[in-house]
């Protein structure tokens, strides 16, 4: 630089001149360092590993865990690059400064974010199939045991129901845009660090997760071929990164109380209603003595009432989590290591769930082209079901005590042989159903750039696991009844592998064409083992389920053993022309072994069509849409998701007569079908994403139809034919739906001090039915399958109310009397027959919604999440009571000649379900639920540095405080909408932490 600012000085300056000039030019080009600390804008943390770099240089450096940096720049004039995953990158002048400190704001435009699909990622503004992402921060806003629990509402068209079993560890049921087979799985592939994943997830830890992505449409899903017919679910976890070691601790504490209990009759109501039935049937003339055993009379003498649920349920139940992560790295290597111990105690004595997950993620660079690294799961899950007697419980008689004078359990409270006390049940040891198991699931990957654009992959994903199972039931428990001991083991083991190769090709060319393209050949492979066997006669019950051989009857010898693979074959290109026209186009050929010979094998293709229509130039010059794309995609996928042999002849063990003696042959019990094919289902899929100023308001509206042909329906045969059912491609099934997706930025901050409010909405509506069943246009109502109607309906009579007195007359035509159920006569013959049932609605709703808002100020933050399911209908078990006057029952209103109500039957002994006395369940099933609200406060940056940490938040919660339904008390969200005695569902209340080292 000096010989060049020599030979530019004019020849008329003289040697001080030059002197001066050569100076001031050694000063301005002198190396200048600049340091400061980088923190987020809306909580005030540090930020370790953000990329620091001089603008048009390759020098930089990377924030360390405090979120400091220092970087010496060529000059003091220089411009420094601030770039974060998840932060809008920033660009500040030096202009002279030594210090700099920097507040990164979360990233908030479209198209900057990277969007998790099959076997790769893109940018969202690349994205041309239908996908929902779910953040790692809206995942862990609900403490859940399984994280499918969190995906309730965050993603539209995806329901997410829970089982109606409210005992800890039990999963819930996912669905993407509707159901498409009758007797084939429902369920979707979820992928884990791009391994499928089978069974629950109740194994991974919501902490560990970094998004989860939701792929709908055929374009999307068709990737993986026939494991995506029914959707996607891809599941990421955290990973390490070019910092220094950090360490967080997340963890929480919280009691579980009943989110309701059914209001059942007390012992004077139950009296009145047992009196009733016995006065109905003309065994009761006003003397109690005639109709009440001596335990109920002694109850009624000295006015004792006994609520048996409020003996078999806890006051509360208990869930913990604490979850520790070790994350850093350097360029070369990266880790992330996660151990979290998960606890939950129900409020039925005896159940529980614990949970033991180590997840170890690593990554390291061999050398500038070759990569390797691993995301590897340990897990322990420790399930005790026990028992459940909450339904047992509330059907017990209030009259009878039970406990005796010394305060021991009567094990039969009245003189009614047939009915047992339900809190032997609870006694420890009595009643057992212990569940175990131990899980490896891994990915072991190697990745080699071939060239700049040119890479190969390779994923092989071991996934190990071993399940026991120990049932024990006591002579003195509800399921024995003072029979012997009985035990039962289950053991388990399955063995399942992929194994991929990928390659990966990129290419830009110029601002004008742009190609991705991806290959993959993959093969699945499944083994599962399992044996059963049960005894009773156990002489001593201290020895459990441990030693069956004691056992002097054999009750049940079972052993199995199912293998199934998948050789897979795919294709897919991703082409831009101009950044604004994007095209998509993707093959898989998949051969399964699970289908008949010569079916083998299935093609699914898929195309998709993209248009940013933001970057037109007649866009240009306005100013209200930031990000407006055009999608529309069409798809294939299939779907064999049946047990395997189902194209063998299968037998079974069977009895005969030989001679004198019992012998024992083989039968056939499974017709083979040898054209056993795949289920297809296409999709065609219509989208629009937009962002409107500036992106403070972005979202999305999806239109879409699915056709489901050739369904694997397990179709009934007659009894003549020697076999129950068989398995063939028959039928036709239909999905259309709307989803809605809206995100507000309301108010926008700039720093930890501000006031800030953003929104996220989600509206679903999926509208199925079955089109085709058998070929010839009939129902099939032995199922309730119905052309026309959704896949599962429920059809029964239509109850309009209570005979009356002064329809005597009309109920005397129809074989009825005053007080009996009235049912509709659908076609008016005077008659009520089969001809007369009706479909009485579906247990899916019609729509589903979602909406969450959060607000942050001064470190303080609030979140509130509502969860809506609109249009189903539930069969309420409690609305159609036992009115025999031998059990308790729900507290309903029935009828009297003193009570002329139209909404329960006269009671009456002798007659323990009335005539159409299940047309009374059916009700709307709809409801609302605050399903989760949080407040939290992060500390401040100068009190956590005195503390010697990056970042503490604390936080308070409550799940589902408040339910909003036509139910009463009782909560209607069941998947299947039948609603029973189960486990209680509870509402959480939680105290938690999240501390930064």
């Amino acid at each position: 630089m000096g010989l060049i600012a020599i030979l530019v000085v004019p020849f008329s300056m003289n040697a001080s001149d030059i002197e001066n000039s050569l100076l001031f030019t050694q000063q301005t080009n002198q190396e200048h360092t600049v340091s400061g600390v980088v923190t987020s804008a809306d909580e005030g943390e540090q930020l370790p590993g953000v990329n620091i770099t001089v603008k048009g240089t390759s020098i930089g450096t990377s924030t360390d865990v405090d979120g400091g940096f220092s970087l010496t720049a060529p000059s003091d004039s220089d411009t420094l690059v601030f770039s974060f995953v998840g932060f809008t990158r920033q660009e500040v002048p030096i202009n002279g400064r030594s210090t700099i400190n920097v507040q990164m704001s979360p990233q908030t435009l479209e198209g900057e974010e990277l969007v998790v699909v099959g076997y790769g990622a893109q940018e969202a503004q690349d994205v041309t199939g239908s996908v929902s992402s779910v953040s790692s921060e809206a995942l862990s806003e609900v403490p859940v045991s399984d994280p499918a629990s969190a995906l309730q509402g965050r993603a539209a068209g995806v329901m997410v129901s829970s089982t109606g079993n409210g005992t800890p560890g039990e999963g819930v049921v996912v669905r993407i845009r509707g159901r498409r087979s009758l007797t084939a799985g429902n369920d979707p592939l979820f992928v884990v660090d791009g391994i499928p994943y089978s069974g629950g997830l109740s194994d991974i830890n919501t902490e560990n997760i970094e998004s989860m992505e939701v792929l709908k449409d055929a374009s999307a899903t068709a990737i993986y071929g026939s494991r995506g017919a029914n959707g996607v679910v891809i599941i990421t976890t955290k990973r390490g990164g070019n910092h220094e070691t950090m360490v967080s601790y997340d963890g929480y504490y919280g009691m579980s109380v009943q989110l309701s209990n059914p209001d059942v009759f007390n012992a004077e109501e139950f009296a009145d209603m047992k009196r009733e039935a016995y006065r109905h049937s003309g065994e009761y003339d006003g003397d109690d003595t005639d109709i009440f055993q001596p335990p109920e009379l002694e109850s009624i003498e000295n006015g004792n009432s006994y609520d048996y649920t409020d003996r078999v349920t806890d006051d509360f139940g208990y869930q913990q989590s604490h979850n520790i992560t070790v994350q850093g790295g350097n360029q070369s290597t990266q880790f992330a290591i996660s151990g979290n111990f998960f606890n939950e105690v129900g409020i039925i004595p005896g159940q529980s769930f614990d949970r033991y997950n180590l997840r170890v993620n690593l990554d390291h660079d061999i050398s500038d082209r070759l990569h390797i690294g691993t995301s590897t799961l340990l897990a322990r899950n420790v399930r005790k079901v026990g028992s459940n007697p909450f339904g047992t419980a509330l059907s017990m008689n209030p009259l009878g005590n039970p406990y005796d004078e010394d305060g021991t359990l009567d094990f039969r409270p009245t003189n009614d042989g047939l009915i047992a006390n339900p809190l032997n049940d609870l006694v420890p040891g009595k009643m057992l159903d212990d569940r175990n198991r131990i899980r490896i699931f891994s990915n072991i990957f190697a990745e080699y750039d071939i060239s700049d654009n040119f890479s190969y992959r390779l994923n092989f994903g071991p996934d190990l696991s071993s399940y026991r199972r120990g049932i024990f039931q006591g002579t003195l428990t509800t399921a024995r009844a003072e029979g012997t001991p009985y035990a039962e083991k289950e053991e388990e083991l399955s063995f399942n592998y992929t194994l991929e190769n990928i390659l990966n090709y990129q290419q830009d060319f110029g601002n004008i064409h742009s190609i991705k393209a991806t290959g993959l050949f993959s093969i699945q492979s499944s083994k599962f083992e399992e044996d059963i066997i049960a005894v009773s006669g156990l002489p001593y019950e201290s020895q459990k389920y441990h030693n069956l051989g004691t056992g002097d009857q054999t009750e049940n010898i079972e052993s199995f053993l199912y293998e199934w693979s998948i050789m897979s074959f795919m294709g897919r290109i991703n082409y831009q022309l101009n950044d604004r026209y994007l095209f998509t186009v993707s093959g898989r050929a998949d051969g399964s072994s699970r289908l008949a010979e010569g079916n083998k094998w299935g093609i699914f293709p898929s195309a998709a069509i993209g248009w940013r229509i933001t970057e037109e130039p007649f866009m240009e010059n306005q100013d209200l849409f930031s990000n407006l794309k055009l999608r529309a995609s069409y798809g294939v996928t299939g779907n064999t998701a049946i047990d395997p042999y189902q194209t063998r002849s299968l037998l079974a063990q069977t009895t005969y007569q030989f001679g004198e003696e019992a012998g024992f042959g083989y039968a056939p019990n499974q017709i083979s079908n040898p054209e056993l094919q795949w289920e297809t289902s296409s999709q065609v899929n219509i989208g629009l994403d937009f962002g409107l100023w500036d992106s403070r308001v972005t979202g999305g509206i999806e239109v879409y139809e699915t056709t489901t042909t050739d369904m694997l329906l397990e179709r009934n045969l007659p009894i003549t034919s020697g076999f129950g059912s068989v398995f063939q491609n028959i039928g036709e099934t239909k999905n259309r739906g709307l989803e809605i997706t809206l995100n507000t930025q309301n108010i926008v901050g700039t720093s930890r001090d501000d006031f800030t409010w953003s929104s996220d909405l989600t509206f679903g509506a999926n509208d199925e039915e079955i089109v085709e069943l058998f070929g010839d246009g009939e129902d099939d109502v032995g199922n309730q399958w119905f052309i026309g109607a959704p896949l599962t309906v429920f059809y029964d009579y239509e109850k309009i109310g209570i005979w009356q007195e002064d329809e005597a007359s009309a109920a005397d035509s129809y074989g009825q009397a005053p007080g009996d159920i009235k049912v509709r006569d659908q076609n008016e013959d005077g008659v009520i027959n089969e001809q007369d049932r009706v479909i009485q609605g579906t247990n899916l709703p019609d729509w589903t919604a979602g909406f969450a808002n959060h607000l942050s100020y001064k470190g303080i933050d609030f979140s509130v999440y509502l969860y809506a399911s609109v249009g189903q209908t539930i069969d309420n078990s409690f609305e159609r009571p036992n009115l025999i006057g031998r059990y308790n029952t729900a507290d309903v209103d029935y009828w009297t000649p003193e009570n002329p109500t139209n909404k329960h039957p006269r009671p009456e002994s002798g007659i323990e379900s009335p005539l159409y006395g299940s047309s009374r369940g059916y009700e709307d099933g709809s409801f609302l639920k605050i399903r989760n609200v949080r407040l939290g406060y992060n500390l401040p940056v100068s009190l956590t540095n005195q503390l010697g940490i990056r970042s503490l938040r604390i936080y308070a919660n409550a799940e589902t405080p408040l339910l909003f339904s036509k139910t009463g008390n009782i909560d209607p969200e069941q998947y299947d909408g039948v609603i029973e005695g189960e486990v209680p569902t509870t509402r959480l209340y939680t105290l938690g932490v999240n501390i930064n080292f």
